[in-house]
């Protein structure tokens, strides 16, 4: 089994890792801030959580309790808010399923059977934590995460935590990994290999890995705030970008416009996790 400190310490370098790499178009790294979102926000944050990545490795259950504290632990340093709650949501279960697998395989098997044996409490916990951060939604009128009459219907109706990722799964990436049982994810850790073995530094490897991401599938949070033609356009540039380069113009582009591609930096970090747990140094 992955020894418990060696799970929490991957999850927290792979937030480390993804947040340094650059130029990722639109997106906070080592070199480009936003106005009230910096590069040292997202290292107080990564650092913030590691007692509740080593506490997930240690116990693995009650999966919403334990969003809920990594919610809590990323404020430990950083006063920015939202800065790592998709990865949370990716990390947590993938932390939990990891001390109890050996394997690769077993890990995305056991990753599945936790999600799914999530329960009401979960799910409650789970909306507490996306109300205490500034977290973009897509209008919702049933069980609107503002509403607070969803939670009692959410204890009427007994919806657990994967119920309530089923629902949003049409119109959300991270509930639709857990849904589908983390295909981008395992995904994304094959590109990353793929990527590293032809060469590439480590850094430049995260970079195609999150244009590549980016091209295959529109990202979410690019979709609520400028609606699906945008992201279908950004992810048809992170294509050309690949295929014929120019990606400082591509970064110059969405910064200027204000768009940050941030569920896809979600995906590179549950795939670096899960590229890490598999042993690789860099």
């Amino acid at each position: 089994m992955y020894e418990t400190d060696f799970i929490a310490g991957s999850a927290e370098l792979a937030m480390l890792l993804e947040v340094s790499a650059t130029p990722k178009p639109g997106n906070v790294d080592r070199t480009h801030d936003f106005e009230d979102l910096t590069y040292e926000h997202f290292l107080g944050s990564a650092a913030g959580m590691f007692p509740v990545f080593r506490k997930a490795a240690s116990e693995g259950n009650n999966i919403g309790d334990l969003i809920l504290n990594a919610v809590q632990a990323s404020a430990t340093w950083q006063r920015a808010g939202n800065c790592h709650f998709g990865a949370i949501l990716l990390l947590i279960p993938l932390c939990a399923a990891a001390s109890r697998s050996s394997t690769i395989p077993q890990l995305r098997k056991n990753a599945v059977d936790i999600v799914r044996s999530t329960t009401s409490t979960d799910a409650v916990r789970f909306y507490k934590s996306f109300r205490s951060v500034n977290v973009r939604v897509q209008e919702r009128h049933y069980l609107d995460i503002n509403d607070p009459d969803s939670v009692r219907t959410i204890q009427k109706q007994q919806l657990t935590l994967f119920d309530i990722m089923e629902i949003s799964s049409s119109n959300d990436t991270i509930a639709k990994e857990w849904i589908e049982g983390f295909p981008r994810i395992f995904h994304g850790a094959e590109l990353f290999r793929q990527f590293d073995e032809s060469g590439h530094n480590l850094n430049k490897s995260i970079v195609c890995l999150f244009l590549r991401l980016l091209s295959e599938e529109p990202d979410t949070l690019v979709a609520k705030k400028f609606g699906s033609r945008v992201a279908f356009q950004v992810s048809a540039k992170a294509t050309h970008v690949l295929e014929h380069g120019n990606i400082e113009d591509f970064n110059e582009e969405l910064i200027a416009r204000r768009i940050n591609p941030g569920t896809t930096a979600d995906l590179v970090i549950g795939s670096l996790f899960v590229t890490l747990l598999g042993g690789y140094k860099f």
